[in-house]
C-alpha cells in the first residue's frame, strides 16, 4: 500500500547556483544574468558557467553569445567573489584555442593584468593561472610579450610572498622567454629570479633554475650570468639538490652558460667540476644527460682546462655507459 512518508534521500540542491535553463537557452539566460545588478545572482550565473563550458560544444556556444566580453567586463565587479570566478571561467576558457583567439582579440590580456595588484589573493592566483594557461602555446606566448606583461610578471614575482603565485609566475614567465627572452633581459629578470634559487619550495628552485637556462640562451644572457656571481655560484650549489627536476634544470642551465669561454672559467671557479661528476651516476636519466653535457662542453677546452681534466677526466665511452645503464 501506498505511504504519505516524505523520502529521506531528497535529491541535492546546491542553493549556490542559478537554475539552468532548457537546451540552446542555457548560454543566453546566463548571459542576462551575468550582466544582473543583482551580486548574489552574478555569483550564481558564475558557479554555473564554470560547470557548463566544460564542454568544448557549450563552449563553442559561450563565446559565440558574447560571455567573453561579459566576463572581460566582470573582472572590474567590487565583488571580489566575481571577480575570481570570472577568472576561473577565464582559465577554462584559455585551455581551447578558440578561447586563446579571443583572449588576443578583445584584449583580455591586458584586462587581467589590470588584477595583478588586487587585494584578494584568491583573485590573484585565479587571474595568474588563467594568464599561464593562455601562455602555453606559442600564440598565446607572444600575445604576453606583445602585450607587455614581461616586466610586470618580473615585478610581481619578486613582490609575491605566496609560494603559489610565484610558481605560476615562474611557469608563465619560462613560456614567454620560450618565445623572445629580450624583454627578460631587458627588464633585468636574472638578478631578479637569482635569489629564489634558495627558495623552500623544490618546485620554485627547479622553475627558476629553468628559466635561467631560458634567459641564458641568448649571448647577452650568457654573458650577464657570468657577470653575476652569484647567479654561477648558486646554481653550482644546487647539483646536490634532493629534488631530481631541481639537479636536471640546474645542469641544463649551467650547460647554457659553458657555452661561451667566460662561461666554463665562471662554473670553474665556482667548483662545479666534482658535483658534475657525481652526477654521471644519478638515477635520473636527465640529470645524468644535462651533467655530461656541461662536462662535454668544459673537455672541447683541453689545453684550457688540462690540470681539471687530469683530475677529473672520466673517459667518454664510460660516460655514456653509464648514461645507457650498460
Amino acid at each position: 500500500m501506498a505511504s504519505s512518508r516524505v523520502s529521506a534521500h531528497l535529491p541535492f540542491y546546491d542553493s549556490s547556483k542559478s537554475s539552468l535553463a532548457y537546451g540552446d537557452r542555457t548560454i543566453p539566460k546566463l548571459n542576462r544574468e551575468l550582466q544582473s545588478d543583482d551580486v548574489r545572482v552574478r555569483q550564481q550565473a558564475l558557479l554555473l558557467l564554470n560547470d557548463v563550458i566544460h564542454r568544448r560544444e557549450n563552449l563553442a556556444a559561450a563565446l559565440r553569445e558574447g560571455i567573453a566580453k561579459t566576463l572581460q567586463a566582470l573582472l572590474e565587479d567590487s565583488d571580489w567573489l566575481v571577480r575570481e570566478r570570472t577568472a576561473n571561467a577565464l582559465t577554462i576558457i584559455a585551455q581551447h584555442a578558440l578561447g586563446r583567439q579571443c583572449f588576443l582579440e578583445l584584449g583580455m590580456l591586458t584586462s587581467l593584468s589590470k588584477l595583478f595588484s588586487d587585494g584578494e589573493v584568491k583573485v590573484r592566483l585565479s587571474v595568474h593561472s588563467a594568464l599561464e594557461m593562455c601562455a602555453r602555446t606559442t600564440v598565446g606566448a607572444q600575445g604576453v610579450v606583445d602585450a607587455g606583461l614581461v616586466a610586470l610578471c618580473v615585478e610581481k614575482l619578486v613582490q609575491e610572498d605566496s609560494t603559489e603565485l610565484k610558481e605560476l609566475l615562474l611557469a608563465t614567465l619560462h613560456w614567454c622567454f620560450m618565445v623572445s627572452p629580450t624583454q627578460g633581459l631587458e627588464c633585468g629578470a636574472i638578478s631578479s629570479t637569482v635569489p629564489l634559487l634558495t627558495h623552500p619550495s623544490p618546485l620554485v628552485r627547479g622553475r627558476t633554475a629553468t628559466l635561467l637556462h631560458d634567459l641564458t640562451t641568448p649571448y647577452q644572457g650568457k654573458e650577464e650570468a657570468c657577470g653575476h656571481g652569484v647567479c654561477v655560484e648558486g646554481l653550482v650549489n644546487l647539483l646536490s639538490d634532493r629534488d631530481s627536476f631541481v639537479r636536471a634544470q640546474t645542469a641544463a642551465a649551467l650547460m647554457s652558460i659553458s657555452v661561451i669561454t667566460k662561461g666554463k672559467y665562471a662554473v670553474l671557479e665556482a667548483g662545479a667540476l666534482p658535483h658534475l661528476v657525481a652526477l654521471f651516476t644519478d638515477p635520473s636519466s636527465e640529470v645524468r644527460t644535462n651533467a655530461v653535457k656541461v662536462r662535454l662542453y668544459h673537455s672541447l677546452s683541453t689545453a684550457l682546462h688540462f690540470h681539471h681534466l687530469c683530475v677529473y677526466y672520466i673517459p667518454l665511452y664510460t660516460m655514456w655507459r653509464l648514461i645507457l645503464g650498460v
